[in-house]
């Protein structure tokens, strides 16, 4: 019964692992007091700079001081009227939130801290904002929600060269793809973030990027690499003496070597982690450390050994109420007891653990839910928050016409004064022309009343205007909180079921279905969203970019995608070409296009993209070796819900609104169109923009 252990055990054990810390430093006292004492006598943006270190030197011990120094830095900045980085103290006042367990008020302030640096074009704290929210949303466990603020957050650090702030992002995208247990992925993201910490030279952050590699390899099962990179990180905290992480490193590089068979090394590596744990009687890392001895004990077949430290194990965590730890030293104290045929003994630990994995279980539930009413009221505060920015934008609109109101009233105002002054001046000499002009005040008071009139009519009537597109907005609302949100929940619990590992293969072929319909009404909410959005005529917001660049970010995030269908993204020419153009419009327009291609086009196919630009143009091509089209295709090609004779691959949704859309975007951008099909053969298109001519 060694040999494998259940199920529930794993998941929790595998939940444990990335959700906690992966090295928890401790403050550091000696620059707190260099920091308090540089503080005094300080004024200005200094002070403010000051204020904010105190408040980061804060966080993991004192976040209730995190948040004392980054109230005074807030309200200093405001004072001084900073035009940049004042968000950088909301953020942290974020982060002392969640520290302290408070998830929506940590994102109440990550929140004001994205608009108010989006307010102040404060790039680096608006990447900062979207990676504090990405990890708020991946440790309350709504992993694609923390992706796309990731994504953001690597973009904003790439474009500002920010090497510390990619590492970071770079660790929160691992721990993402480790949680799906994608570890190639992981260990991808990890080793990037462990090179830039290599170029910076922190010695501690060196350390921590070397335990997220030695821990991913360690849960995917790599043992000899796990070894090298905890061995790695043992000699780093041997340099900064950090003995209580070094203990911590030191039991998880025993796990290691338990797991390569190196059992004498297992066991004194595990001895001197403990011997430092007990020493500073830390009790988080004692029944983790404990039972590691406990496993290598047992694999050397000692089983009195092995039962004393499980027991000392299954004592801390009894104390400290540690459910996993005290799950698996019951679990190994029954399989000792087995061994020993000590039958009443085994019966206690046996129904022990059976009762915890049962609480576990219990435990898991309550998470669950805690996850859905986190993500209940992280919706109703976004909602709140779209709501606040409407009626701002209405009050201000309402503002700016009332000004014009009274600039057009002193003009009138004024020309009527200066009309009768010149009466009065010349009403001496020409006695025969006042009455002529008295006349014409006459037309001209009948003129104003007739306007003020019309005035009134207007106003009536843009006050009708005005409470339809509320309405609409309010429904376009609706559709994208009260609608989207709900099916979010649904694919969410969609995933759970799915990875439940208990349905039979007939549920799983119902929760397919589900999960289709659920993705295929929130990708009809989506593309409503963009008609929506569209049909408000919003001007291009024109800007210079490098196409390859482009070309290249943007095929990458459809690699996911491809990959399940096993087709092929090739990009067969682009050139390192500045363009002028909208860069949102033209995501659009290249998202809808390749999607489409991914979604018509067969399993292990190719799809060709290329780009470049001459003197007067750039165009973009893509071509698919899918259904292609008919004639009758043709002639109802960007007709919004025209659905077409092909049929997407795997099953996908199509709502006949993505043609429509791309056809939109391109007519707003002067652009062209062009379709190469023959039904059959497969389909490319080919989108054509103006550009000015390149100067010499």
């Amino acid at each position: 019964m060694l040999g494998g252990k259940p199920n529930v055990r794993q998941t929790c054990i595998i939940v444990s692992l990335w959700l906690l810390p992966l090295v928890s430093f401790a403050q550091n006292l000696h620059l707190i007091d260099s920091l308090r004492h540089r503080l005094r006598g300080k004024t200005g943006t200094e002070r403010f700079n000051l204020l904010n270190d105190l408040a980061w030197e804060h966080r993991f011990a004192n976040p209730d001081s995190t948040i004392f120094y980054s109230n005074r830095a807030y309200a200093l900045g405001e004072d001084l009227n900073l035009s940049k980085g004042l968000a950088k103290s909301l953020n942290f006042m974020g982060l002392a939130y969640n520290y302290k367990g408070e998830r929506i008020k940590a994102f109440e302030y990550y929140s004001r801290a994205l608009d108010l640096s989006i307010l102040q074009q404060d790039s680096l704290q608006i990447a900062h904002s979207n990676n504090n929210i990405g990890r708020l949303f991946y440790e309350q466990g709504l992993l694609s929600r923390s992706y796309d603020y990731f994504v953001k957050a690597r973009l904003l650090f790439t474009a500002l060269n920010d090497s510390s702030g990619l590492a970071y992002v770079y660790q929160s995208i691992g721990n993402l793809y480790q949680s799906q247990r994608d570890y190639a992925k992981a260990e991808d993201s990890f080793l990037k973030a462990y090179q830039i910490r290599l170029s910076l030279g922190n010695p501690r952050d060196i350390m921590s990027a070397m335990v997220y590699l030695g821990r991913n390899y360690l849960e995917s099962n790599q043992p000899e690499k796990s070894v090298s990179f905890f061995k790695l990180a043992d000699s780093t905290g041997h340099v900064i003496n950090d003995e209580i992480n070094l203990a911590e490193i030191k039991t998880f590089l025993a796990k290691s070597y338990m797991i390569t068979g190196m059992l004498n090394e297992a066991e004194a590596m595990c001895k001197e982690g403990l011997k430092v744990i007990q020493a500073k009687n830390n009790t988080r890392m004692l029944p983790n450390a404990y039972g590691t001895m406990g496993q290598v004990l047992l694999k050397r077949n000692d089983l009195n050994g092995a039962k004393k430290y499980f027991s000392m194990s299954l004592d801390i965590a009894t104390r400290t109420k540690d459910l996993n730890a005290k799950m698996d030293a019951s679990y190994f104290l029954w399989q000792i007891s087995d061994k020993q045929h000590n039958r009443s003994e085994s019966l206690v630990h046996q129904n022990l653990y059976l009762l915890l994995k049962d609480s576990v279980k219990d435990l898991d539930l309550t998470r669950q839910v805690e996850r859905m009413q986190f993500e209940i009221e992280i919706a109703r505060k976004e909602q709140e928050n779209e709501l606040l920015k409407a009626r701002q934008a209405r009050n201000d609109a309402i503002i700016q016409q009332q000004k014009l109101q009274n600039i057009t009233l002193a003009v009138i105002v004024v020309g009527v004064s200066l009309l009768g002054v010149l009466q009065w001046l010349n009403g001496k000499k020409r006695r025969a022309i006042n009455e002529k002009l008295l006349q014409q005040n006459v037309e001209i008071q009948q003129q104003r009343e007739e306007i003020i009139r019309q005035n009134e009519k207007l106003s009536k009537r843009n006050h009708q205007l005005s409470e339809l597109n509320h309405e609409k907005d309010t429904l376009m609302s609706i559709v994208a909180h009260d609608l989207k949100s709900p099916l979010n929940r649904i694919d969410g619990i969609i995933y759970l079921l799915e990875t439940d590992g208990q349905l039979s293969k007939e549920h799983l072929e119902y929760v397919a279905m589900v999960k289709a319909a659920t993705r295929s009404g929130l990708g009809l909410i989506t593309d409503l969203l963009d008609v929506h959005m569209l049909e408000e005529n919003v001007e291009p917001n024109y800007s210079s970019f490098d196409i390859s660049k482009f070309l290249l970010e943007r095929t990458e995030a459809f690699a996911p995608e491809a990959e399940a269908k096993k087709i092929h993204l090739n990009i067969t020419r682009v050139e390192n070409e500045e363009v002028h153009i909208d860069k949102d419009y033209l995501d659009r327009i290249f998202d809808n296009l390749l999607s489409n291609a991914i979604k018509f086009s067969p399993k292990s196919s190719t799809i060709d993209i290329s780009a470049d630009r001459t003197d007067h143009e750039f165009w973009i091509r893509i071509k698919d070796k899918g259904p292609g089209f008919t004639s009758q295709d043709k002639e109802q090609l960007f007709q919004k819900f025209k659905k077409l004779s092909a049929r997407p691959t795997a099953g996908e949704s199509s709502n006949g609104l993505g043609l429509a859309i791309v056809k939109t975007l391109v007519d707003r951008l002067k652009g062209k169109i062009e379709l190469h099909s023959d039904h059959k053969n497969g389909s490319e298109f080919v989108v054509r923009f103006p550009q000015e001519k390149q100067q010499v």
